[in-house]
């Protein structure tokens, strides 16, 4: 995978985290406005016309509406079962993967991390796949298979630490973390990526090097799903 790959990547689920945040305020309103319309309160006979009029009547002549008059509710309001983050408005579905009311840290550990797992195993065969044909056509030796290993395994340990780092710290927990941190975060994740990358070039020959620009084997999408992140948090199969 091409870093191009990755980024075109990055603005597709944008995108789509995008349109989801807007149909489901969309679906929202909609639904508030429907329960309002069939609310039996809305279906009791009208006032009379005198006093609809005593209402309207400030309204007409540009005065505030009486004090005791409730205000009309605001359209754009999030919905009641939603997440708001950054002025960003999140499915009320998106809790489902949050640690839910009286759940403890291995009982969410235990109820999420299979379905990681399962979702990851189908990449996990694929670079497996990509790694042997490339090793096959590019002719690698036991030296050349070894520092791929070795730097991929330095790379992720280096990420499993800064991240735990930054959990410990509080740095990278949701209440305190800020845009300038996360950017300092996949800085760092990246750098640390690309030294692997650079370590495991420096094993190989020119016309070797030559096949890996042209071949799909990546480092970067070879460290992303062999690496059991799952390990990090004392998971035991």
């Amino acid at each position: 995978m091409t870093p191009t790959f990755w980024r075109n990547t990055t603005f597709v689920l944008a995108a789509a985290c995008a349109v989801l945040t807007w149909r489901t305020c969309r679906v929202a309103h909609t639904s508030a406005r429907l329960a309002a319309a069939c609310d039996p309160a809305s279906t009791t006979s009208p006032a009379p016309p005198t006093a609809v009029a005593s209402r309207d009547a400030p309204r007409a002549r540009g005065e505030a509406p009486p004090a005791d008059e409730p205000a009309p509710a605001a359209d754009d309001a999030p919905p009641a079962d939603g997440l708001s983050a950054w002025g960003v408005t999140i499915p009320g579905w998106v809790r489902w993967f949050a640690p839910q009311p009286g759940e403890n840290l291995l009982a969410y550990r235990d109820r999420m991390v299979p379905l990681a797992q399962a979702a990851v195993a189908p990449h996990r065969a694929r670079v497996a796949r990509g790694r042997d044909a490339f090793a096959a056509a590019a002719h690698l030796d036991a030296h050349q298979r070894a520092e791929l290993d070795a730097a991929v395994d330095e790379a992720a340990t280096a990420i499993q630490d800064r991240v735990l780092q930054g959990l410990l710290s509080g740095d990278l927990l949701p209440a305190h973390l800020k845009p300038s941190t996360g950017v300092a975060f996949a800085r760092d994740v990246l750098d640390l990526v690309a030294r692997a990358d650079r370590r495991f070039q420096t094993s190989l020959t020119p016309d070797q090097r030559a096949a890996l620009a042209t071949h799909p084997f990546d480092v970067a999408d070879y460290l992303l799903f062999s690496t059991r992140w799952e390990d990090m948090l004392g998971v035991i199969e």
